[in-house]
């Protein structure tokens, strides 16, 4: 999709995404390798009262799903970085991921070839629960340019 087909409000839902014991502790343990993530004993007596994924698995498991949307298609030039993330409550194995991505501006750019689209992603889980909410910003082509 080119910039101008991106408007502030637009939504979009993306897939199911369901993490598995095996994902989580294969990514964590190469990735963010916390006893939370990879020690079945240590986190069953922790705060969470069991393995939980990491914080980084669960934004990279939604980005990868909303890449496979191919929205950005060959249009995209590259992002910017995230505004913020947040992390609201802890992902299970075994929870299903639910995700709404809004765009929240959309700015072109002086050069006129280009504009910012911003993206809020808000993921929820099987109860409805809030699980991490974070907005990104992205560069893409303008249409004839």
């Amino acid at each position: 999709m080119y910039f101008e087909e991106f408007f502030v409000g637009q939504h979009f839902k993306l897939n199911p995404i369901i993490l598995t014991s095996q994902e989580i502790y294969e990514f964590a343990h190469r990735y963010d390798p916390q006893p939370i993530h990879i020690d079945p004993e240590f986190a069953k007596n922790g705060i969470f009262k069991g393995i939980i994924a990491s914080g980084f698995h669960t934004l990279s498991m939604v980005w990868s799903e909303w890449i496979r949307t191919n929205r950005f298609g060959t249009e995209i030039i590259g992002g910017t970085g995230l505004d913020f993330v947040q992390w609201t409550a802890p992902v299970r194995p075994g929870d299903t991921l639910y995700a709404d991505v809004e765009v929240t501006e959309t700015l072109p750019s002086s050069k006129g070839n280009r504009g910012l689209v911003a993206l809020k992603f808000t993921v929820t889980n099987q109860k409805d629960e809030t699980v991490l909410v974070t907005q990104g910003r992205v560069y893409l082509k303008r249409k004839g340019d």
